[in-house]
């Protein structure tokens, strides 16, 4: 029969499995410059990804199911495309709406965007292929008279997507704990954020940047290399 602190770990443990508070940074790039151009270690052709037809025609259906709420929300993606089949993509939104993974309600003003979803295939992430997509978002960024700044999320202890963001300009701009419950449904810890003024604050930068509630759907992916 096991022991009462046997247990007492177990429990622990198991508790542990099912929660997880995580600490989460949000970084900014100012459109100021354009980004310093990136080449992969393989051939990648890059494509824009603007309504359902575009995304069925280089992801596999997994991925475009995924990204279904992402075009009718008007979200613009970008994907690589390497030796005739899909490499990543990442994704920028101008609307305001709660992340379907982390469960962080992002509020923009009029001149900010959004970057979430990158997604680099698992044998191809050594290979450079998330910088040349972040580039290609960014210029994107740059040349759109619309948009001054984009935001993006990512859990402190990701080195690999925190280097990534530090390399190509981003800082620091807000940092907030958020819950995880069976590492698939997420929100973030009330109070938490640190400025109280910022995307993910309930005003957002601009007190007049307000957030479109939007249904959590787990399989939604977050932010891997």
């Amino acid at each position: 029969m096991p022991s009462a602190s046997r247990t007492r770990r177990r429990l622990t443990t198991a508790r542990e499995r099912l929660v997880d508070v995580v600490d989460t940074d949000v970084l900014v790039w100012e459109a100021l410059k354009a980004p310093r151009a990136a080449r992969a270690q393989l051939e990648v052709e890059l494509v824009e990804l603007r309504t359902t037809e575009d995304v069925e025609r280089v992801a596999p259906p997994e991925h475009a199911a995924q990204a279904i709420p992402f075009v009718e929300r008007g979200d613009q993606g970008f994907a690589a495309v390497a030796d005739g089949r899909f490499a990543g993509w990442i994704w920028l939104s101008r609307a305001s709406h709660r992340d379907p993974w982390s469960g962080l309600n992002v509020r923009l003003a009029a001149d900010e965007g959004y970057a979430y979803a990158l997604w680099i295939e698992p044998e191809l992430r050594p290979k450079g292929v998330a910088r040349v997509l972040m580039v290609a978002m960014l210029s994107a960024v740059h040349t759109d008279p619309a948009l001054t700044r984009v935001y993006g999320w990512v859990d402190r202890q990701n080195r690999e997507s925190q280097m990534l963001l530090r390399l190509l300009g981003f800082k620091n701009v807000q940092s907030v704990k958020r819950v995880m419950l069976l590492d698939r449904f997420g929100r973030a810890l009330p109070r938490s954020d640190r400025p109280a003024e910022g995307p993910l604050s309930r005003h957002g930068r601009h007190r007049t940047a307000m957030a479109a509630e939007a249904p959590v759907n787990p399989l939604l992916l977050g932010d891997p290399l």
